[in-house]
């Protein structure tokens, strides 16, 4: 019986979720965050609150449409992060289950046309905020995509798990990759982006 524990690919993760981060925000360029008010906190914040339970909820949704049985739950990466999930309990195809895992695309892309076409930082937010979470989706969806396509898969929560093998997302070079491209992006950022530093007296 194969199994995939995304606490294996944790620290894959912390880096692609930073490098997704950083490559939507290039996509939407004239996003400006200020935090110099407790009103722009929250115009931060509020979008980050709004994507946990929209993209859990296309999760679950997308489950629903395929008779699946849902629940939610939350868990610990390392000892500190608090992460929502949706676990699925009934067996879905690896096929369908992709579908399930990727889900939350459908948020990145209204929330990203929304956002050029309103020039709206908010939209903005909520896209670059959902397509960071992602990262964990698609790595399971690599995982989904190398098994035969009819395998049923599963999902406790935390761990997939499935009768048949469930092969490595990617070769264990790609991991040192990752981090060649997380320093590359923030050099990007570095050279690219603006940072404004606003001393008020």
């Amino acid at each position: 019986m194969g199994e995939l524990k995304l606490s294996d690919y944790s620290s894959d993760i912390a880096i692609l979720s930073p490098f997704l981060l950083i490559v939507s925000a290039l996509a939407v360029p004239w996003v400006e965050v200020s935090l110099s008010s407790l009103v722009d906190a929250l115009y931060f914040l509020l979008p980050w609150v709004l994507v946990v339970p929209l993209h859990e909820g296309l999760h679950a949704l997308t489950a629903k449409l395929l008779r699946a049985k849902v629940r939610f739950g939350v868990t610990t990466i390392g000892k500190v992060a608090l992460v929502p999930y949706v676990a699925v309990g009934t067996p879905l195809p690896a096929k369908r289950y992709t579908l399930v895992s990727l889900s939350p695309l459908v948020l990145s892309a209204i929330s990203f046309s929304l956002a050029w076409a309103l020039r709206s930082d908010f939209w903005a937010l909520i896209y670059i905020f959902n397509t960071a979470g992602m990262a964990g989706d698609f790595l399971t969806a690599l995982v989904l995509l190398k098994m035969p396509g009819d395998a049923k898969v599963f999902d406790e929560g935390t761990v997939l798990r499935s009768k048949n093998e469930m092969p490595r997302p990617y070769p264990l070079w790609v991991s040192s990759l990752l981090k060649a491209l997380i320093v590359l992006a923030f050099l990007l950022v570095l050279f690219l982006g603006r940072v404004e530093v606003v001393v008020e007296r």
